[in-house]
């Protein structure tokens, strides 16, 4: 796994800096949407669809979140990992190790894991997760993300 943004991904989970929050969510989502002379390249970008199922995943846990239950919780959304893992191999199949059809969703599935695992079942941790992820797709519309 390799997240280039594991150091921002620290300030954003464990600290609940909400500035390096929105410059790395918008840095990520520029790395999600492929742009070729302007234009969105919808063949090689991530669509809304492909992170549909994670984000209402994520989003089920979110609002079942307390502070009593936050450890238990935990464990559903390290079970996202895997589910993102299978995604990605879903969405690249037939491409080589280190050559991917739709690049940006590795990036967005290498810096999530590490992002779950940081969250470490705290409750607090696991919002600031949510805040990210949330701010993530709100950047990747922004961005041109279809």
């Amino acid at each position: 796994m390799t997240c280039k943004y594991k150091n921002e991904i620290d300030q954003i989970i464990i600290q609940g800096n909400a500035k390096v929050l929105v410059e790395t969510a918008k840095d990520l989502a520029k790395a999600m949407v492929i742009k070729k002379f302007e234009k969105v390249d919808e063949k090689s970008s991530v669509s809304t669809s492909q992170i549909r199922n994670i984000y209402g995943s994520s989003k089920k846990i979110e609002m079942t979140l307390a502070e009593e239950n936050a450890e238990q919780l935990y464990g559903r959304l390290v079970l996202l990992k895997p589910k993102m893992a299978y995604a990605n191999g879903r969405f690249n199949k037939n491409f080589g190790k280190d050559r991917w059809k739709i690049p940006g969703f590795k990036v967005l599935v290498d810096c999530l894991s590490y992002a779950i695992d940081m969250v470490d079942g705290k409750y607090e941790r696991m919002n600031n997760f949510f805040n990210f992820f949330e701010a993530i797709l709100a950047y990747h519309k922004a961005e041109g993300g279809k």
